[in-house]
């Protein structure tokens, strides 16, 4: 969170019924969640969101990223510091049509001096209709209330009964950086990485779906199996932090076909995986 440089921020999923923020401690070793904040809908009941992503803002509060069993079940979701939900922001219903099950995968926004928010956000998988492997980063204009899509690419795999997604998307000084990742685990995992692509800085122009470039910044494997244990499928977390660290994290899928193993990961200073662009 803004301000704490030794704290961040997780979100449960659908593994639990009624969704918790947790705060996590990243001076301990291994690093030790503190607290939980119930998440409430708009009435202060406890609600059960399938969250797969979360933004702390600076001005407090939180956006979530929701999915859920079919297209129309994902939206984006602003809580306020009590986890009180405050607004919710659903797909397009053209977009929404065209989604299974792998939706919002990340969310992260900007905010400009005056309080112009951005919030973008990541689809782990291919929209009905768009071109083959690529998947869509969508840019939300709170102000304005509009959405608009660029594209990227996504690489290709050809282990039979695999894929590729995204699934996580974090604005790292004036570039967004995703996670992509196939979904093997165990020594047949080979894509767990993450690339950056430069943050537009207005809306996506209409009509065909504009891709963005991708650079690699940093190969997740090695360091998922540097302790020789299982490598594990879901990596889903990205930030850095207020201490200028990038920290990644599992997912353990609630023991669901699973371990049930988190790896939370310090993969270094900023400058070292992103570089020294701003």
């Amino acid at each position: 969170m803004p301000g704490r440089p030794h704290q961040l921020y997780t979100v449960t999923d659908a593994a639990y019924s009624t969704t918790r923020v947790l705060t996590v401690d990243t001076t301990r070793r291994p690093a030790v969640i503190t607290r939980e904040l119930t998440v409430k809908d708009a009435h202060g009941r406890p609600v059960g969101y399938d969250a797969e992503g979360i933004h702390a803002r600076p001005r407090g509060g939180f956006w979530l990223a929701v999915e859920g069993e079919k297209g129309a079940d994902n939206k984006l979701v602003r809580l306020n510091a009590r986890g009180v939900t405050r607004q919710v922001v659903p797909l397009p219903a053209d977009i929404a049509a065209g989604l299974g099950k792998q939706g919002f995968e990340g969310v992260t926004a900007t905010t400009d001096p005056r309080g112009h928010e951005i919030v973008w956000t990541a689809l782990q998988r291919e929209v009905e209709g768009d071109p083959a492997g690529v998947v869509r980063l969508g840019r939300y204009d709170v102000h304005a209330g509009t959405w608009s899509w660029y594209g990227y690419r996504l690489a290709s795999t050809g282990t039979p009964g695999d894929w590729i997604g995204l699934s996580e998307i974090t604005v790292v000084g004036d570039r967004l950086a995703v996670i992509e990742r196939d979904k093997l685990n165990g020594p047949a995992a080979e894509v767990k990485r993450i690339h950056t692509v430069d943050l537009p800085t207005s809306a996506a122009p209409t009509g065909a779906l504009p891709l963005l470039p991708k650079r690699l910044a940093h190969d997740v494997l090695p360091d998922l199996r540097a302790t020789n244990g299982w490598t594990q499928e879901k990596l889903e977390g990205l930030a850095v932090g207020g201490d200028g660290h990038v920290y990644a994290v599992t997912d353990n899928d609630g023991l669901d076909d699973a371990t049930g193993e988190t790896v939370f990961l310090d993969l270094g200073r900023s400058r070292q995986v992103f570089g020294h662009r701003r």
